[in-house]
């Protein structure tokens, strides 16, 4: 049987590249060939660039990953709140490279100054942090 986490990041994939599609983008799934991202896209005005993809089902902890802390100009995140509850939608946090960097290196930061280990878990940040990037598509490429 696959694990809940399976079953969310692929929904997480396919409801980011229904949203982005709707909203006149033209995507391509990597299906995990290509390390950085899961998703290509090209901007309604032709301008290419990668998305990665995070999903929760719970609010609990966005982990992103050491990769987290390199900025790409052309590398975008979204992270998708997908609730347990089938009546509820899901929610989208849309972030750049740098946005996600900020926010890794700002709770890595807290750590180091509880003089806290850092472990591959920490890097992310809560939930919570990336209400303020809900629904900003303004963020991506026209």
């Amino acid at each position: 049987m696959r694990s809940r986490k399976y079953f969310t990041q692929w929904a997480a994939q396919f409801y980011v590249a229904a949203e982005l599609t709707r909203r006149g983008y033209l995507v391509s799934l990597t299906l995990g060939m290509a390390p950085r991202a899961d998703l290509l896209v090209v901007s309604p005005n032709g301008k290419h660039f990668m998305v990665d993809v995070k999903g929760l089902s719970s609010p609990n902890w966005w982990i992103i990953g050491r990769r987290g802390l390199e900025m790409h100009e052309d590398l975008y995140f979204i992270l998708v709140y997908i609730p347990k509850d089938l009546e509820q939608s899901p929610r989208f946090f849309v972030m750049t490279s740098y946005d996600v960097k900020t926010e890794i290196e700002k709770h890595l930061n807290e750590l180091r100054a509880r003089g806290r280990e850092i472990t591959d878990l920490e890097y992310g940040f809560h939930w919570k942090v990336a209400f303020k990037y809900e629904n900003r598509w303004d963020k991506l490429p026209l």
